[in-house]
């Protein structure tokens, strides 16, 4: 939702931050129309600096359509865009895909937000130029680029549970050639809980046990642009952390007395566009890898490991994208991508340290066409292809001695599937300030290795013959401002087939019944988002949405995990006087249904209310101080894995 920004704190925090970073944005359907007004949300890193998000599952956990929940016992903060997981909504840098190899997934707290520009957020109806898998949309990080000849920011702060933030942006901008440097650390040794919370035998104190973590990010980028149309930048981002694990406070629920010994993330990519007389071309380069070690422990000593330590991931993902689009001929936008990667991951067996590898090349093939049947009407049709190419896949449990079940394999089957995938969509503008749209997209997305392969610490059998997820999305929608406010809202509709869910199977390596991913979920999606801001003349901002979400197994052979209800967002944005500025959020989600192993447990819905005061000392110094979940509310988003109670922040920064 686009917000006029009118206290003079978020003005000069805007001009001295540096602007987006256009190579970095992904594409929507319509640049000129569509983007920010319909299917894309954008999330300013002047809002994200204002309500005091320090991570990306924060800030988004304040637009329509995206719940935040806590895989807790592995202490990994995910995102769902109306309902559906980053496996089928992938994550971006810069357009660069940044998923783990090995399953698809990232911990969204692990990614800083102090070196961003904006967030992107594409939904259900998302541009086929995307590549492969974006099943339910998109998530882009972009980051930022100078303007002047030198500008800056710099920052520390202190939060409860002694925690620690600081963070430095430098940047010039001289023309023909820009450098733009971020350096971040972000540390805590616990969260307080609530004083709500009713102890137990496994969390019998005020700070959360196990729940330390530290993140270190270092983002540099240089530019070259030789002319006013071309660019060409490389980035280089370097992310270290180390986090515990909170086990289960309950005592009737296994407890998981787990360690990320490290977790480190390394990307470098170079971007660019270049333009000729009728077409431009669009690139990316990039190789990204992940590496990261779980130790897992018998006991709450952390003394002993246990005969399932996990061991260590070794990831990469290497690919190239291409976009070649015709030039704007006031009826006609046609434009064509192209994707390749491969994924590869290597892990070892914690008992014996054999090192087994598996590799998968996935390619994207995307034309895209916008119609301009008149100046208010147009038609944009679309399709790729996109194909999924298994080319390793070591077994995991092999036993050369075996002569039964998966461990008589060596390396599974090498499988391939490919995917078509269309989609239509027509934008009408009413008038200058209302405009209507409604659309149909046909997504897939293909199973991860870990679909496929894992054993899941032995709970498990792989499935290598796993069939992509399929869904038809349906959108109408609409927005329409006024002079000091706007309403925008939107009805969505999704058919799913080949879900993939666990099933019970026959051992084969014994009696009984084993858990194995199966394409047996027939899922239906409904639901609609509203929303809604105003300035008022007294300086007062308002904005909210509302998310209403209807998930289902529409045979019940499942129930939907982490799919609530019903989503608010508030935000009270107030400039009392000169140079101070207020700010008031709030997040509501509805009950939800949790499961892990084979316990399934409801949660409670939960309303956080976070406050924010900053005062501007001069332009370039600023003190804010405040606290996130300020009326200490007692809630958990994974059964028997509580949040963080109150905790209060201050902050000093100083921009030129």
């Amino acid at each position: 939702m686009k917000k006029i920004l009118l206290s003079s704190f978020l003005v000069s925090s805007s001009l001295l931050y540096g602007e987006t970073f256009e190579l970095g944005k992904i594409n929507v359907l319509s640049d000129s129309n569509s983007d920010k007004k319909f299917t894309d949300n954008v999330i300013y890193f002047e809002d994200i600096q204002l309500q005091e998000k320090k991570s990306i599952s924060e800030a988004l956990n304040t637009i329509s359509g995206i719940n935040v929940y806590n895989l807790g016992g592995r202490n990994e903060q995910m995102i769902t865009l109306r309902g559906f997981d980053v496996k089928h909504a992938p994550l971006y840098i810069d357009g660069i895909p940044i998923a783990v190899a090995y399953d698809g997934y990232v911990d969204f707290s692990r990614f800083t937000t102090f070196d961003l520009s904006q967030i992107q957020v594409s939904k259900g109806l998302s541009s086929v130029l995307l590549g492969s898998n974006n099943f339910a949309g998109a998530i882009n990080l972009v980051t930022k680029k100078p303007t002047k000849e030198l500008e800056g920011v710099a920052s520390i702060g202190v939060f409860s549970g002694n925690g620690k933030k600081s963070y430095l942006n430098l940047g010039t901008n001289q023309g023909t050639y820009y450098v733009q440097g971020s350096v971040s650390y972000l540390d805590r040794d616990n969260f307080p809980m609530s004083d709500d919370f009713k102890e137990t035998s496994r969390q019998n104190n005020d700070k959360r046990e196990q729940s330390y973590s530290e993140d270190k990010k270092l983002n540099l980028k240089v530019g070259y642009t030789p002319n006013e149309t071309d660019e060409y930048a490389v980035n280089y981002i370097n992310q270290k952390a180390d986090k515990g694990v909170p086990y289960s406070v309950l005592p009737s629920e296994r407890a998981r007395y787990w360690k990320w010994d490290y977790w480190d993330k390394e990307s470098i990519y170079f971007l660019s566009k270049t333009n000729f007389k009728y077409f431009y071309l669009k690139s990316r380069v990039f190789y990204d890898k992940f590496k990261n070690q779980l130790s897992t422990y018998t006991d709450n000593s952390y003394s002993q490991l246990d005969s399932n330590y996990a061991g260590w991931y070794d990831d990469d993902t290497k690919g190239i994208s291409l976009e070649l689009g015709q030039y704007d001929t006031g009826k006609n936008s046609l434009k064509f991508a192209f994707h390749a990667k491969q994924d590869s991951h290597k892990e070892n067996d914690g008992d014996t340290n054999k090192v087994y590898e598996m590799k998968v090349n996935t390619y994207s093939l995307g034309l895209e066409n916008i119609y301009r049947f008149t100046n208010d009407l147009r038609l944009i049709l679309g399709v790729s292809w996109d194909k999924d190419d298994i080319k390793k896949a070591d077994n995991t449990r092999y036993d050369s001695s075996s002569t039964s079940g998966m461990a008589s394999i060596k390396e599974f089957e090498n499988t391939s599937a490919t995917a078509f995938n269309p989609m239509a969509k027509i934008e009408y503008n009413i008038n200058s300030s209302s405009k209507i749209y409604a659309g149909i997209a046909k997504k897939t997305r293909f199973a991860s290795i870990k679909d496929r392969y894992s054993y899941r610490m032995n709970r498990a059998i792989p499935n290598p013959e796993l069939k992509e997820e399929q869904a038809t999305n349906y959108e109408i929608g609409f927005n329409k401002f006024f002079e000091n406010q706007g309403v925008k809202g939107s009805v969505f509709y999704g058919d799913i087939t080949d879900f993939i869910m666990t099933n019970k199977v026959a051992n084969p390596s014994g009696s009984g019944t084993v858990d194995q991913n199966q394409n047996v979920g027939e899922v239906r999606q409904r639901g609609y988002e509203i929303e809604y801001f105003y300035n008022f003349e007294s300086g007062l901002i308002f904005d909210a949405n509302y998310t209403r979400l209807l998930l289902e197994d529409k045979e019940d052979k499942v129930d939907i995990t982490n799919a609530p209800k019903d989503k608010i967002a508030l935000s009270f944005s107030y400039e009392p006087i000169r140079k101070l500025v207020t700010n008031i959020n709030m997040q509501y989600s509805s009950s939800r249904h949790t499961q892990d192993d084979d316990r399934s447990k409801d949660v409670s819905g939960a309303t956080i209310w976070n406050l924010k005061v900053a005062y501007n000392f001069t332009q370039a110094l600023s003190m804010d101080i405040g606290a996130n979940n300020i009326f200490d509310k007692n809630y958990e988003y994974d059964y028997g894995f509580p949040e963080a109670g109150r905790v209060f922040f201050a902050n000093l920064t100083y921009k030129f």
